[in-house]
């Protein structure tokens, strides 16, 4: 469904159910674990202004989740009602005495206007390198890491005042995170700047086999190029006969720098696999514009969604080619003939997207997205099954220590202590269980089932482990907080 689709049948809804007293005020798009939603607000329109009334979630399908009712609009007005009661700001301020406007006095305002912007005051100082200008430029650094685009250089920035005020082990520390961030992003020629600076730190013997050294070798290697279609993960050891007919189906596209493959939200036509260079993958961000969340390398396939949602399926993600890149295409209808025709390799294009469902999700989720791309590929190999219950079902029992931890696709899941009638908590769509407990081996206190019709996705607890055993502090205590 596109932006308007959903705007429209929201106000449609409320249109039947409630006249002209609420109405849409804002639709965006959300990334879940089973797919693409929208959040959408609704108000109540009063003459005094609007009135918060739900943000209700609307799915691929169209379904609405909470089905608004009277006591909705009734709360909302009582949260209003509430609000209004509470003394102003204006009010307790007026208790000391007039308070002046100053934005009106015109030496306040030239000087506002005199100001240079935090980055440029920022650059400036540490591009002029005495020991007052590098603390300088140390305070400001750190406000520039807000701006998602230009951490890395930031990081790469802040590491270097800190070389030039003698605290290596700062240094080495922001240069890490500066390469984890161009990495991400497989900014290659500034990951290997990152890599000089880094080994004129620390010397050749410790940069052989520090974290920037793995990153910069990962990196060069993942880019080399396939020679065939049939090297492509998702289309390993097929039957001959489907090889041949995938080969036959295929074409070869030449993509310069910046150039788009398809737009989010476009109609989704045909199936993509990376041959040479390298695809960025980006999102919309529900507050306007786009980023970056992961690069492509040669062997992925996507465009999964042409075959998976029908003809009437688009685009979930921008494809943008970071540099000149090669890519085979090939139609939806014939793929999603040959999957009618192949269950099996139907089941494969079936768990390719949803893994790269789950990526979207990460890339988007509140403590996830702290992860560097190579730690959430890790957690995604840890992945061992994606399972539907369409009746009740004991997924961990109490007080034995969890093989697996879980993540709730769809549905939810019930935790129950003891013999009690009610359960103590529910875990709903979009949220882990267990992590913490399969990290460290720990045996919950409760029994944990899945309610019918939920889907799970099953995260090997020994996988799990090992992960967090070769990776650092700061990840471990990422991966301990969900849920």
């Amino acid at each position: 469904m596109t932006r308007e689709a959903v705007w429209q049948s929201v106000s449609d809804s409320l249109r039947k159910d409630f006249g002209r007293l609420l109405d849409v005020r804002d639709v965006r798009r959300v990334r879940r674990v089973s797919g693409v939603a929208w959040a959408v607000t609704v108000v109540l329109a009063a003459p005094s202004g609007d009135l918060h009334v739900a943000d209700v979630l609307v799915d691929e399908a169209g379904g609405m989740t909470p089905e608004l009712g009277a006591d909705h609009v009734i709360e909302a007005v009582r949260r209003f009602e509430r609000s209004s009661q509470l003394p102003s700001v204006s009010t307790e301020l007026a208790d000391f005495g007039d308070v002046e406007d100053h934005e009106d006095e015109p030496a306040l305002a030239m000087l506002g206007e005199a100001e240079e912007p935090v980055d440029v005051r920022a650059v400036a100082a540490a591009a002029r390198g005495d020991r007052d200008s590098l603390l300088e430029a140390r305070a400001l650094l750190p406000r520039l890491l807000t701006d998602h685009e230009r951490r890395g250089a930031t990081l790469f920035t802040m590491a270097d005042v800190e070389r030039k005020l003698d605290q290596p082990v700062l240094a080495q520390s922001y240069l890490e995170a500066a390469a984890r961030e161009f990495a991400d992003r497989f900014d290659l020629a500034s990951l290997e700047r990152a890599a000089a600076l880094a080994l004129d730190l620390s010397g050749r013997e410790a940069f052989a086999g520090s974290p920037i050294h793995s990153l910069l070798e990962q990196s060069r290697s993942r880019l080399a190029p396939i020679a065939s279609l049939l090297e492509a993960r998702s289309f390993l050891d097929l039957p001959q006969p489907l090889c041949d007919t995938l080969v036959s189906r295929a074409t070869l596209r030449t993509l310069a720098p910046a150039e788009m493959l398809v737009s989010e939200g476009d109609p989704a036509r045909s199936v993509f696999v990376v041959k040479s260079g390298l695809l960025g993958v980006w999102l919309e961000k529900p507050s306007g514009g786009s980023w970056l969340v992961r690069c492509c390398f040669p062997g992925w396939l996507l465009g999964e969604s042409s075959v998976l949602g029908g003809v009437e399926a688009i685009c979930t993600a921008s494809l943008r080619a970071e540099r000149v890149s090669e890519v085979w295409v090939l139609p939806a209808a014939e793929i999603r003939s040959l999957m009618d025709a192949d269950l099996s390799f139907g089941l494969r294009i079936a768990q390719t997207k949803q893994i790269h469902r789950i990526d979207s999700f990460f890339s988007m989720h509140e403590t996830m997205g702290q992860l560097d791309v190579h730690v959430r590929d890790e957690m995604l190999s840890c992945i061992q099954r994606l399972e539907s219950f369409d009746e009740e079902t004991i997924l961990l029992p109490a007080n034995i220590v969890p093989s697996v931890a879980c993540l709730v696709a769809r549905g939810s899941i019930a935790l129950f202590e003891g013999s009690a009638g009610q359960p103590i908590a529910v875990v709903e769509a979009d949220s882990f269980y267990g992590v913490r407990d399969a990290i460290h081996g720990v045996a919950p206190s409760a029994t944990a089932i899945a309610r019918r019709h939920t889907t799970v996705a099953f995260f090997d607890a020994a996988r799990l482990r090992a992960l967090c055993e070769r990776s650092t502090e700061q990840v471990v205590a990422v991966l301990e907080r969900l849920g």
